[in-house]
């Protein structure tokens, strides 16, 4: 049943980002519509959505002890992300600008407007994505410590830069959202249903952005490049089998308590295609924001094929 859910949530996200690759050829989706829906999802829908979630989910000894270890592999997993990514760099010898790029891309995942609206299809209204966005935050300490260090190059960021990105409303949403988890307040239905509502506009809206962002993509320029075809196999099978098998290894080996939704949502994080934010970190910072915006098509467009895959080997392995 999850199968079939899956595959019908992937064909469905595939349309909804055809829809807005149409809006964007059409002139509908310009750069300002582009800028203003991913703030509406970033700063509004996204933490509604994390709020509505966590303030309707039971408190148990599995979810409390599922949420530690995902943590865990979560980290774990970005440590066999940058190897591997800072490997494949070096093998293809690439430019410095072009390298951090490849290593970061190879690390970071769409989890935002990809990850969320995958796994609250796929575990409604249940505690996957509490996992979810416990590997959100991972992601989030990771991006805005080591990621803008590997970046920063011509231009330095203070510490209070980094923590204002930090502190941002999905972590704010997250934090409260633990609060009510932890002390079990329910919302009153009058504030729940409403903020429900607008938290579900999130998948549309996430995957409209990714279609009309996808775009403006040269398709000359991926035809050419090998080390993106290396990244895509990296990102999209290579690094999920290997956190799939480094944690079906830690649990037989030592009996750690991970369910399977759990380790079935870590393992999809780490198969989402490219991080579109590192485009605009990259262009920032002056890395090779050109080859980040090829990543991300290439990368996003082979997600709609692997994504299933991916899930049938947590089910068969």
């Amino acid at each position: 049943m999850e199968s079939q859910v899956i595959a019908e949530q992937v064909l469905i996200a595939g349309l909804i980002v055809f829809v807005g690759a149409i809006g964007s050829w059409a002139k509908v989706i310009n750069e300002q519509v582009k800028l203003s829906i991913s703030r509406l999802v970033f700063n509004i829908t996204l933490p509604l959505l994390i709020l509505t979630t966590f303030s309707g989910l039971e408190m148990n000894h599995d979810v409390l002890v599922n949420g530690f270890w995902v943590i865990v592999f979560s980290l774990l997993s970005f440590l066999i992300m940058h190897f591997i990514g800072k490997f494949s760099a070096l093998l293809f010898r690439l430019p410095e600008r072009s390298a951090v790029v490849h290593e970061l891309h190879t690390m970071f995942g769409n989890i935002v407007f990809l990850g969320f609206p995958l796994i609250a299809a796929l575990y409604p209204r249940e505690e996957g994505l509490l996992y979810a966005t416990v590997y959100y935050m991972v992601t989030s300490f990771v991006q805005w410590t080591y990621a803008v260090t590997r970046l920063k190059g011509q231009r330095d960021i203070s510490f209070r830069q980094r923590f204002r990105h930090l502190l941002n409303p999905n972590t704010v949403a997250f934090l409260t959202g633990i609060g009510l988890f932890f002390i079990q307040l329910r919302l009153p239905a009058l504030i729940d249903e409403p903020m429900t509502r607008i938290g579900q506009a999130t998948a549309p809206l996430a995957l409209l952005y990714i279609g009309a962002s996808l775009t403006g993509t040269r398709i000359k320029g991926i035809l050419k490049r090998v080390d993106l075809y290396v990244l895509s196999l990296n990102k999209l099978i290579v690094v999920p089998v290997i956190i799939l098998l480094v944690m079906n290894f830690f649990i037989a080996r030592f009996g750690i308590e991970l369910g399977h939704m759990a380790r079935t949502i870590i393992v999809l994080e780490t198969a989402m295609p490219c991080m579109s934010m590192i485009v605009i970190m990259a262009r920032t910072y002056g890395a090779a924001d050109d080859r980040a915006s090829e990543n991300v098509f290439l990368t996003t467009v082979l997600s709609l094929l692997t994504l299933p895959l991916i899930y049938q080997l947590t089910v068969m392995i």
